[in-house]
């Protein structure tokens, strides 16, 4: 253990001025947190926590998709559990956008739970060893993989993903919480997250819809409704999490500032160019066949960043759509 302790960046202890905050006044504080891939990101922009049922229906998967892609697409940190269901697809829809998220383990960084996510946790950790991620910042990283239990790989147990869930909630400014029935764990982080002030939102359905019947519940009790990113922007700004101006300026295709607090960048005059000036020679031209987004930046010549820019733009006029495996391909 001595030898992984020295590799630093790892272990984020309560006086370590990378720890965010908030975990500290859970009604149960963490001692402090480990690390896989980048201690910026846990303070990086807006992060939103994305949680919801591990066997979700093809509407609520399909909204967990989309609103998750379009968070990450728009500068914002999707933060989730890395379990089946809808915390896997947030993950994934996040790395597709080009964006970062921070995946919270129930177990220790080398014993990822459920083992068929351990791609998607080497992905976002940007290092693998074994049957988990390696602790320590990784060049790679698109993001962070974090546990509160320690860099060994001892099985987790059942208590450990309800504790797992005040985490997420202690990392995230806005949790958005897809079809939740009563007792479980989506509701038990939307708990923690209004014991420590962090509003919540929810997606709507019936009153009568028996898999959103503790989603509803919160809806009821005065939870936000939230039917894409858009009315989140607008809920963002509601509980002064972003300045007034938010929700107007991601419809112009601005992103949420990576360092300054409420605030956003606006898009230059030459990000969108290709996109709306010239289609045909730009990111129209190599979209004949679906292609990820960093395939689109190589071929265009652009960054990634300006890449996903100009694809959210086209997505916005209906010229792309984005598939249900993470690549983009003209409509």
């Amino acid at each position: 253990m001595t030898s992984i302790i020295k590799r630093g960046d790892m272990w984020l202890g309560p006086a370590d001025h990378r720890l965010p905050l908030t975990l500290l006044h859970l009604q149960r504080p963490t001692t402090g947190l480990w690390v896989a891939g980048s201690t910026d990101v846990l303070h990086r922009g807006i992060r939103i926590g994305i949680v919801g049922s591990r066997l979700p229906r093809a509407d609520s998967a399909a909204f967990a998709q989309r609103i998750a892609h379009e968070c990450a697409a728009a500068g914002m940190t999707v933060v989730s559990g890395l379990a089946m269901g809808i915390d896997g697809i947030a993950h994934r829809a996040a790395l597709a956008a080009g964006g970062a998220t921070i995946a919270v383990l129930a177990g220790g960084l080398q014993a990822v739970h459920p083992g068929r996510h351990l791609d998607l946790a080497v992905q976002i950790a940007g290092a693998s060893a074994g049957r988990g991620v390696l602790a320590g910042r990784h060049d790679g990283a698109r993001g962070a993989v974090v546990s509160e239990y320690g860099a060994g790989a001892e099985p987790c147990r059942s208590y450990q993903f309800q504790m797992r869930n005040r985490i997420i909630a202690g990392l995230s400014d806005y949790v958005v919480v897809i079809q939740a029935k009563p007792q479980s764990g989506s509701l038990g982080t939307a708990n923690a997250a209004l014991d420590v002030g962090v509003p919540i939102g929810v997606v709507p359905s019936s009153p009568d819809d028996e898999c959103y019947t503790g989603s509803i519940a919160l809806i009821r009790d005065g939870a936000d409704s939230v039917v894409d990113a858009v009315s989140l922007a607008g809920r963002l700004e509601l509980h002064g999490v972003m300045r007034p101006g938010f929700r107007s300026a991601l419809l112009r295709g601005a992103v949420v500032h990576p360092t300054e607090r409420g605030n956003w960048i606006e898009p230059s005059d030459d990000q969108l160019s290709l996109a709306m000036v010239e289609p045909e020679r730009g990111i129209l031209g190599h979209l004949a066949v679906p292609r990820v987004l960093e395939e689109v930046a190589e071929l265009s010549g652009l960054t990634i960043g300006n890449a996903r820019r100009e694809l959210i733009a086209l997505e916005r006029i209906a010229r792309v759509r984005l598939l249900p495996d993470g690549s983009w391909s003209a409509v």
